[in-house]
């Protein structure tokens, strides 16, 4: 893949086990793998992220770097 070509991205919700409410997941992952995992796209969190930055299953987990560079 290119490196600068990007997907989107989102945040989701998702039920775990018999829970009757839903958690919002800790990564955000493609309209896809949100499917896959039978979640809900919550609306308005997109991002644009290169689409190296995504793992095999389509899931973005963004670095924490706090106010400063990765090493």
């Amino acid at each position: 893949m290119n490196d600068d070509e990007t997907i989107c991205v989102f945040s989701f919700k998702f039920y775990e086990g018999h829970s009757e409410m839903p958690s919002v997941a800790p990564f955000k992952a493609t309209r896809e793998a949100i499917a896959e995992l039978r979640g809900e796209v919550i609306e308005g969190t997109e991002r644009e992220v290169s689409v190296d930055e995504l793992d095999a299953d389509g899931h973005y987990r963004r670095v924490a770097t706090g106010w400063g560079e990765l090493a």
